[in-house]
């Protein structure tokens, strides 16, 4: 009975040894203590507690690529814009010196900066318009495939045709009316209406802390929108691109004409390079919560690892010990068997 109940018991250390060398195998193969919390024990809760916390980070990190993605290229286009109305404006102030020389150059530069400008303001990041506000399906400048001879442009045409010696600063009056009149203005209804006194978009960085980084074509940095850069632009392109011989003839006219159109380029050109500041400020708030967050990321993975994973090296010691003690289990046993069938023989 004694040979019979150490042969139990060994086979109950076998069993115990197979189901140990099972686990380590497991682990060997995966680099994971188990396959499930459970297998964590104590330690389940705090892996628990590192992966939701790691799941945040990663969200606000995805968060923010996406964000500084479409912030780039928003400020790739007011860049490009910037470079525009500095342009024209350096090109209208020569063109005060030239008389009425070069008008129709002028003119047809101004022409092709005007579609150039409407085009870039309808820019889309990922199926949505970067200068839209929160109406990302709909283009800010509707008719900017048009806009030469759409609403804008023909009104301020007219304005322009009126031109005479004495008449510059009504014919920009005019202009200024066209690009804020309700029938002419250039920008989409939400732009004009509902966006001009939502919040900005915004990216959430962090528990709490939100930045603001939207960009309207319809109202600038500071909130002006009578007088915004994107206003400005349009308007004071539309007024070049209507100029021909004829205006050029109308000597002081012209001239203050000139000027006046010179000056509103230059304020755009203002605007544009402090909503580029503005930005270039958010961008730089949103990376530095980025790499907060991914710096936390390494520590919570090396903390999680201490929990979930398991030393390679080590755990293949222990499997290639437990399967020799396994394999000298089976020897003691078959040794046991023998000297038990050689005791019931005698």
């Amino acid at each position: 009975m004694a040979m019979i109940s150490t042969i139990g018991f060994t086979a109950l250390d076998q069993a115990r040894l197979r189901q140990g060398i099972e686990t380590l195998t497991r682990q060997v193969s995966t680099g994971q203590r188990g396959e499930v919390h459970g297998a964590l024990g104590t330690e389940a809760r705090r892996a628990m507690d590192l992966r939701g916390d790691l799941a945040r980070r990663e969200a606000y990190v995805t968060a923010a690529d996406t964000a500084l993605g479409r912030m780039g290229a928003t400020q790739g286009v007011l860049a490009r814009l910037e470079t525009i109305a500095s342009d024209l404006a350096a090109e209208t102030a020569r063109a005060r010196t030239l008389g009425a020389v070069g008008v129709e150059a002028l003119a047809r530069s101004a022409q092709s900066a005007l579609a150039e400008a409407a085009s870039l303001l309808n820019t889309r990041h990922g199926n949505e318009y970067l200068f839209a506000g929160s109406d990302l399906a709909s283009a800010p400048v509707p008719d900017a495939a048009t806009i030469l001879t759409g609403p804008l442009a023909t009104a301020i045409g007219a304005a322009v045709a009126t031109l005479d010696p004495l008449n510059a600063a009504t014919v920009l009056a005019d202009t200024a009316l066209a690009a804020t009149d309700p029938l002419t203005r250039p920008f989409s209804a939400h732009l004009e209406g509902p966006a001009l006194t939502e919040q900005r978009r915004a990216v959430q960085v962090a528990d709490g802390e939100r930045v603001s980084w939207g960009v309207l074509a319809s109202q600038d940095a500071a909130g002006e929108s009578a007088l915004s850069w994107g206003r400005e632009l349009l308007r004071g392109l539309a007024t070049l691109a209507a100029l021909t011989p004829t205006s050029a003839a109308q000597g002081a006219g012209y001239d203050a004409l000139l000027a006046g159109v010179a000056q509103g380029l230059g304020g755009a050109t203002t605007g544009l390079a402090q909503e580029r500041g503005t930005l270039g400020a958010a961008e730089r708030r949103v990376e530095a919560a980025r790499e907060r967050h991914k710096d936390v990321e390494v520590a919570l993975r090396a903390q999680l690892g201490t929990v979930e994973e398991v030393d390679i090296a080590e755990a293949s010691t222990r499997l290639r010990q437990t399967e020799l003690r396994l394999e000298a289990s089976y020897n003691a046993t078959a040794m046991l068997a023998r000297l038990s069938l050689a005791a019931l023989l005698r």
